[in-house]
């Protein structure tokens, strides 16, 4: 059933074309003639590519250089990287002068210690072959050199990014979409929860505010009613005493002090004033706070009375 299947979507491994460089740096032009027929013809943008081969660039004996590298098991996984910062050290060139890479050895480990491959080829040794490639229009996927006693040693190349497929991208932009749609519209759920709190926010501040001023407004009296309660109104006092006292009576001083009441004055009938006081002004613990006497014009009686306001 898999001989039905279009070539692109065919399971079986790509096709390795090989093109062996001579020992000066060249390719045969013949082979790079046939490599290029040998290359499936590009199609429409909206059909899948045909699978391309991979193109090899063998290379003579020995123009690749090995040497086991070993790193401690953290840093196996950024091996290339570690590697690539001491790459002047491990070999006699610079990192710019040179094609390498970075190979696990299999089974290779001691303990905490991993072994890698460091396998390097000077870039002048393959830089005329990649210039003809392409030239041509062929991009090579590696280099590699045959060993004697061990598989190719190979060093891949870097690959132009490849044109993903318009339907492909039609359909990563459509999962795109439905996996973000439920978050997009939690978004907007949240954005106007919180417009609409910020709405309510602001008529209660307003409100707090309006509650402010209108218990500002009425704190004072208050205040004062509960003071007045507590030491008497001075007010209440004097009209009391005004309505109180007897005619012929009159005050030349008084002093208050919450609801303790001091009077200095001068009256006909000083001796009725505490029965006045306690039962027409209803004061209490009135009394004389020293002798009544006379004033100079012999007609008045001069007296100091100290009483307690009614609460």
């Amino acid at each position: 059933m898999t001989e039905i299947l279009p070539a692109a979507l065919s399971l079986k491994p790509r096709k390795t074309i090989r093109l062996e460089i001579g020992p000066d740096g060249t390719l045969d032009s013949t082979e790079v003639v046939a490599c290029r027929e040998e290359l499936p013809a590009p199609r429409s943008r909206w059909l899948p590519q045909p699978r391309t081969p991979d193109i090899a660039l063998v290379l003579p004996q020995g123009s690749i250089l090995s040497r086991d590298v070993t790193l401690p098991r953290v840093a196996a996984g950024n091996a290339a990287r570690t590697i690539g910062y001491d790459l002047d050290r491990l070999t006699p060139f610079r990192q710019d002068d040179v094609l390498w890479s970075v190979q696990r050895k299999p089974g290779a480990e001691r303990g905490e210690q991993i072994i890698f491959r460091l396998l390097v080829v000077p870039r002048f040794l393959v830089s005329s072959a990649l210039d003809t490639l392409s030239h041509a229009g062929i991009n090579p996927t590696c280099v590699s050199m045959d060993t004697a006693s061990d598989a190719p040693l190979t060093i891949p190349l870097g690959k132009t990014a490849r044109k993903s497929h318009p339907i492909g991208r039609v359909f990563a932009i459509c999962a795109a979409i439905f996996i973000a749609a439920p978050f997009i519209s939690q978004q907007i759920t949240l954005f106007r929860l919180h417009h609409a709190i910020a709405a309510l926010s602001d008529g209660r501040t307003q409100a707090e505010d309006i509650r402010r001023r209108i218990t500002a407004f009425t704190a004072a009296p208050a205040a004062l009613a509960r003071e007045e309660h507590r030491i008497g109104s001075p007010l209440h006092i004097i009209g009391t005493l005004t309505d109180a006292l007897p005619d012929g009576t009159f005050l030349t001083a008084m002093h208050i002090h919450e609801r303790h009441v001091t009077m200095e004055g001068e009256s006909t009938q000083a001796t009725k004033l505490i029965g006045v006081l306690e039962h027409d002004a209803a004061f209490s613990d009135a009394a004389f706070s020293g002798p009544v006497t006379r004033s100079e014009n012999k007609q008045m009686d001069v007296f100091t009375i100290n009483a307690k306001a009614p609460g």
